[in-house]
């Protein structure tokens, strides 16, 4: 041992001791010594190796943290009908009187596994893969082909020949990668591949969520599965939401999404440069959206700046294209106690080689007021989207312009861009809102002690009268409904050809005799959610009642006599008894009328206008098996008629079973 290795041990030697032996040093001297003493033990650790002995084996610099988890959900309806449902009157297409259907249709997957990684404290990783479950055999009708021979499968060589099940299953299906990690300047993260669920904001890229005014008997997709089956009612009811998992308000978007927080100024930025469920699928002709947010946190509220673009060539030379640009200055602020002002200001267009449009403007403000102020919690809104604003990855319905298509398929087939057809003059629930309409929306609710009433009425009017049609929903049996026409969106179909098949909903269009007039629309809605005990058991009420009308003159709430062109009511009540710790039973009525006057298209046998009525009852159980595991039951008797158009009419019972874990 040499002479500077023995000076080195002599002084860490001294120098603990003396530090043990002596009273505590100031900080000063403390951080001194500490500097001090990390230094030579450095010193000591790089320069003495032992050459003899055995030693436990450093490991490696590795991946520290790895995880998998994931979802299996199964899904399976047994739908049973008693007189004939016409699908389609052009083939002569009518639903099968019994039949089982494994799988769900609107290309969600069975089986989602999500695996993460963190190599260091500093940067994670992790990537998404998504399973779907085929069935394999005489399927025929319910799947729309035959069985196809294991000579025309797809091969994992060439996936687009051959034969596909379910035609196109792309949503969801496939691999994401994302990755974040921290600097001195900020946080930075990074997706790409696959599906990503992202949002801006609702001009620009959003999901519809509403004011939480829906029912819950029909479970979605997305329903995560909660540590005991009463919390999603306990949960509705004391806070007036559900847990919603990544999806809830966001868009699908496959690309690159670069976001970075904590940035110096309080600044947050996010880009993403990709493709929406727009522009996705197999097509060959150049096609993407990008877009993003740079935001500024304040001590107020914050303030941002969002864009979002959107280029499809219609030709394979790349010379005509088909898109929109909308940018928008968003900001939130505390104007005083009590009062908060939501607001998003921009413009927007849309072009293609029929449509050469100015921009556009694009306003939504919202101003909350507090018990504080009001007395009753209270919001009012107003909104005003010019026609020339179309943008189908925001809130709002394009019931403006017949949009360009890149090609010539039908509706509903793969890379079909037929589905971007204007929803007419909608007829939407409040907060819902399309462009070429301007209105105000008035929401508040009133607390009471064991029943919560929350109230809306909506004032809405088109810009320029640019339809002669108005398009509506059927909320009473509304996914029931959607899963008559299996995996693809047709247009133009069922009884007289009137209804267009959308995701998870069915809309209907109605013709008016009056020519292009600028429509007045009219929606009250008006919830109520009880909660109390049947003995010693909990049990919640959730009551959901909707009036709209549709009709050439302002009027400050719902018209209710023949001066409407159309009004539509629903009523839909749910109740959810906890029978133990895990079972609840839950029950489901709902009862629908449509009407029209003498200025819509009248029946050719009786001459008279549309008088709809429909009605459902729901039965189910939701059991919870294990933990993260559940079992939900539903039933559900339909009924529906067109008392004055004959064929437009259904009756049957539907059974859902689904099995839902997470791990």
């Amino acid at each position: 041992m040499n002479s500077k290795r023995i000076v080195t041990i002599i002084c860490c030697l001294i120098g603990w001791q003396s530090s043990s032996g002596q009273a505590p040093p100031d900080n000063q001297e403390l951080d001194s010594f500490k500097r001090w003493q990390a230094h030579w033990n450095t010193r000591f650790d790089s320069t003495i190796k032992p050459k003899v002995g055995v030693y436990p084996k450093k490991p490696a610099d590795a991946l520290y943290t790895f995880k998998i988890g994931g979802t299996y959900r199964f899904f399976s309806t047994y739908t049973r009908h008693k007189d004939a449902l016409i699908l389609n009157e052009v083939n002569n297409d009518t639903a099968l009187q019994k039949s089982v259907f494994v799988g769900d249709d609107s290309q969600l997957p069975n089986l989602t596994l999500n695996f993460s990684g963190r190599p260091s404290a500093k940067t994670a990783w992790g990537f998404d893969l998504y399973a779907f479950q085929f069935l394999d055999g005489k399927i025929n009708q319910t799947y729309g082909q035959g069985q196809v021979s294991q000579t025309n499968l797809p091969t994992i060589y060439s996936p687009l020949t051959g034969t596909r099940f379910g035609t196109n299953l792309g949503l969801l299906l496939g691999i994401n990668l994302y990755g974040n990690f921290d600097t001195d300047i900020g946080t930075f993260g990074v997706k790409t591949g696959g599906i990503h669920w992202v949002s801006l904001s609702d001009f620009t890229l959003a999901g519809f969520t509403g004011y939480n005014r829906f029912m819950l008997f029909e479970r979605n997709p997305w329903d995560p599965v909660t540590g005991n089956v009463s919390d999603r009612y306990s949960s509705f009811y004391n806070q007036g939401n559900i847990n919603q998992d990544t999806r809830w308000g966001e868009r699908a978007f496959t690309g690159t999404i670069v976001e970075a927080s904590n940035l110096p100024g309080n600044l947050s930025l996010k880009a993403l440069y990709g493709k929406t469920e727009l522009n996705g699928g197999f097509l060959t002709i150049p096609n993407l959206s990008y877009g993003g947010q740079l935001k500024k946190e304040t001590p107020f509220g914050f303030v941002a700046f969002n864009t979002f673009h959107n280029q499809t060539y219609s030709d394979s030379l790349g010379t005509n294209s088909i898109g929109f640009d909308i940018s928008t200055i968003q900001f939130q602020a505390n104007v005083s106690k009590g009062i908060i002002l939501k607001s998003e200001i921009g413009a927007g267009q849309y072009y293609s080689p029929v449509h050469s449009l100015p921009f556009g403007e694009a306003i939504n403000l919202k101003l909350n007021f507090t018990e504080k102020i009001s007395k009753v919690p209270l919001e009012l809104h107003f909104f005003r989207v010019s026609p020339n604003v179309i943008n189908n990855n925001a809130i709002f319905f394009n019931s403006a312009i017949r949009e360009a298509s890149n090609n010539t398929l039908a509706a509903g087939t793969v890379g079909s861009s037929q589905v971007l057809a204007p929803f007419a003059s909608a007829l939407t629930a409040i907060g819902q809102f399309t462009n070429n309409r301007q209105g105000v929306n008035i929401n508040a609710e009133f607390p009471m002690k064991k029943l919560k009433l929350s109230v809306a009425n909506g004032i809405s009017s088109e810009l320029k009268g640019l339809s002669n049609q108005i398009s509506y929903g059927h909320p009473v049996n509304q996914l029931t409904r959607s899963r008559f026409w299996r995996w693809n969106f047709p247009t133009n179909v069922g009884a007289y050809g009137r209804y267009n098949v959308i995701f998870r909903d069915v809309y209907e269009i109605v013709e008016l005799s009056d020519t292009f007039v600028a429509k007045k629309f009219n929606v009250m809605e008006v919830q109520a959610k009880y909660s109390g005990k049947i003995g010693l058991k909990r049990f919640y009420a959730f009551l959901l009642n909707r009036y709209s009308s549709v009709q050439d003159f302002i009027s400050p709430i719902t018209v209710f006599s023949e001066d409407a062109y159309l009004r539509h009511y629903s009523n839909e009540l749910e109740t959810y008894y906890e029978y133990n710790d895990r079972c609840v039973i839950a029950t489901y009525l709902g009862y629908e009328s449509i009407v029209a006057n003498y200025q819509t298209d009248l029946d050719a046998i009786t001459n008279a206008p549309r008088n709809q009525r429909g009605w459902g009852a729901g039965l189910g159980i939701d059991y919870d098996l294990s933990k993260n595991t559940a079992l939900f039951l539903r039933h559900r008797w339909f009924h529906y008629e067109d008392r004055n158009f004959e064929r437009d009419a259904f009756n049957g019972t539907e059974t859902v079973v689904e099995l839902k874990l997470t791990f």
